[in-house]
C-alpha cells in the first residue's frame, strides 16, 4: 500500500531471455536508503539471488549478471522482501552492595518505545514518545524504578515500533515521514544513600540488538505481525543472566542519512523545509496514552464458515486481549477491524453481516499471530485500531467472549464527570459525546481513528 515494498520479482514471456544487472531498490521518499543491492562480483550470491533461485525458477547467475529464462511457459517469480523484526536493544550492568536512595530513567526514542528492567516493564504508557513536530520538539519520559533495580548484576532493555517516526503516517506516499528506522536514548540514574550515584546510559559499546523477536512488524495503520513461537529464544531478554551471544553490537543512529531532510518536492512543486537545527529535547507534556477501560466482546455470529465476527458493542480505540486455551504451534490466526457491518440490504449482496472497511482505505488494520503452544493471551504492541468489530478467522470454532477483550487506549485516563437523565436517547447522545473524545484524544485531538488519514 502506496510506500510499502510489498513484493519484488521477475517476469519474461514465452520464448523469451532476460539479463539483469545492478539491481538497486531503494526507499521511495528521502532519504532513499537503500533496500536490496545485489553484489554479483562472486559467489556466494546473496540478497536477490539468494531469495529466487531455485529449482524450476530459470534464474542464474552469468557474467556478473542476472539470467532469466522464459522457456515455453514463461516465467513470474515474485518473492516478499521482509528482513529482521522490530528491533531489541538491551544492556548489563553492575550496582554497588550498598542500599539505594532512588533511581530514575530518562527515556525516549525515535519512533515508540518500551522500557524495561530485570524483567519488568517501566511504566505504564503506550506510544511514548507522544506525536510532536520531531524535528522541532521531540518529549522524554521519567520513570521512577527504584524497586526495579538491585545490587549487583542487572539488565536494561528496550522494544521500538515504528510510531509516528517511520512507516505511513498519512495517505498516499508519506512513508517514513520523520525517518526511515527507529532508535533508543536513555539515561538511568541510581543515587546510593551515601550520596554517591552511577549513570547508565545508551551507547554503541556495551549494548546490543535483536532483531529476530516476536514482534515482526507494528504500524499504527496496517496493524502488527507476531510470532509466538518466536518467545521462548527471548525469554528472559531484560534479565542479566540471559544469554545474549546471539544478539549483535547496537550501533548509533545518526540524523544524517536517516531522516527525511526536505528535497522532495511539496504542493507545487516547492521543497519542503525539514531541518532538525531547531530541535529541543523537552521533558513529558501531558498525559501519554494508556488503558482507559477493559470492555468484553458482546456477542459473536459466524457470517461465513470459519469466519467470526465479535461486536464489541461500543466503538473504541485500542487493541485486543485474545486469550487462547489451547494454541497450536505454527498456526496463524488473522485480527481485523471494521466500525460497521454490511446491513442486510439488496445492495450488500453476499457481504451482509461481513465488516466493511472501505473507509479505511489503505490502513490494512489487520493484526496476524502466530500462535505458540498452549494456553495463551495476545496483546498487540506497537499499533492501534478504532473499531467496533472484530472479525477472527484461523480458529476452527469460536472463541468464548470473555476471550475476547478490547483495550481502550486514549490519553484521557479517566472521567472527572457523568450525565445521566430520564431519556435514553439523551443518555445514547451524551455518551456519544463522551466516546468520541476518548477516541480521538490519542496523543493528539484526531479527527478519525480508523483510516490512513486520522
Amino acid at each position: 500500500p502506496f510506500g510499502m515494498l510489498c513484493d519484488m520479482g521477475f517476469s519474461v514471456d514465452p520464448g523469451q531471455n532476460a539479463t539483469f544487472r545492478d539491481v538497486i531498490i531503494r526507499n521511495n521518499r528521502a532519504p532513499n536508503n537503500i533496500l536490496f543491492q545485489e553484489d554479483l562480483s562472486a559467489a556466494p550470491y546473496r540478497g536477490i539471488y539468494a531469495d529466487f533461485a531455485g529449482p524450476n525458477t530459470g534464474f542464474s547467475v552469468a557474467g556478473g549478471r542476472y539470467v532469466l529464462s522464459g522457456g515455453a511457459k514463461g516465467v513470474f517469480v515474485v518473492r516478499n522482501p521482509s528482513r529482521n523484526s522490530t528491533p531489541m536493544l538491551r544492556t548489563t550492568f553492575k550496582l554497588a552492595d550498598k542500599p539505594v536512595a532512588s533511581a530514575r530513567l530518562y527515556a525516549t526514542a525515535r519512533g515508540v518505545y518500551e522500557m524495561y528492567i530485570n524483567g519488568r516493564r517501566a511504566g505504564d504508557a503506550y506510544f511514548t514518545p507522544d506525536l510532536t513536530q520531531y524535528n522541532i520538539t521531540h518529549m522524554y519520559q521519567t520513570y521512577d524504578v527504584t524497586d526495579m533495580v538491585r545490587n549487583g548484576a542487572n539488565a536494561m532493555g528496550a522494544m521500538l515500533g515504528e510510531g509516528w517516526w517511520s512507516g505511513q503516517l498519512s495517505f498516499g506516499t508519506v512513508w517514513n515521514h520523520f525517518g526511515d528506522r527507529q532508535s533508543l536514548l536513555a539515561k538511568l540514574v541510581v543515587t546510593y544513600k551515601d550520596g554517591t550515584s552511577e549513570t547508565v546510559v545508551t551507547n554503541d559499546r556495551t549494548w546490543k540488538y535483536f532483531g529476530n523477536g516476536p514482534v515482526i512488524y507494528g504500524s499504527f495503520h496496517l496493524g502488527e505481525i507476531y510470532d509466538a513461537t518466536r518467545e521462548a529464544e527471548i525469554e528472559g531478554w531484560s534479565t542479566a543472566a540471559y544469554d545474549d551471544s546471539k544478539w549483535k553490537k547496537a550501533v548509533v543512529v545518526p540524523l544524517e542519512g536517516t531522516t527525511f531532510s526536505g528535497v522532495e518536492g511539496g504542493p507545487g512543486g516547492a521543497a519542503t523545509p525539514f531541518s532538525f537545527e531547531k530541535l529541543s529535547l523537552v521533558g513529558q507534556i501531558g498525559n501519554s496514552p494508556g488503558i482507559f477501560k477493559v470492555l468484553t466482546a458482546k456477542s459473536v455470529k459466524e457470517v461465513r464458515p470459519g469466519v467470526f465476527v465479535y461486536d464489541m458493542g461500543q466503538n473504541i480505540v485500542g487493541v485486543p486481549r485474545i486469550t487462547i486455551a489451547d494454541g497450536r504451534a505454527g498456526r496463524k490466526i488473522t485480527l481485523r477491524y471494521s466500525e460497521m457491518l454490511y446491513p442486510d440490504l439488496p445492495e450488500s449482496g453476499k457481504n451482509v453481516g461481513m465488516i466493511m472497511t472501505e473507509n479505511y482505505r489503505a490502513a490494512l488494520s489487520q493484526d496476524v499471530y502466530t500462535m505458540k503452544a498452549g494456553r495463551q493471551v495476545y496483546q498487540p504492541r506497537f499499533t492501534f485500531h478504532g473499531y467496533q468489530y472484530i472479525e477472527i478467522t484461523g480458529i476452527e470454532k469460536p472463541l468464548p467472549l470473555e476471550a475476547v477483550e478490547g483495550v481502550v487506549i486514549s490519553s484521557i485516563r479517566e472521567l472527572s464527570s457523568d450525565y445521566r437523565t430520564s431519556n435514553e436517547k439523551v443518555n445514547k447522545l451524551w455518551s456519544n459525546l463522551v466516546w468520541s473524545n476518548i477516541d480521538n484524544f490519542l496523543s493528539i485531538p484526531t479527527d478519525c481513528p480508523q483510516r490512513d488519514e486520522r
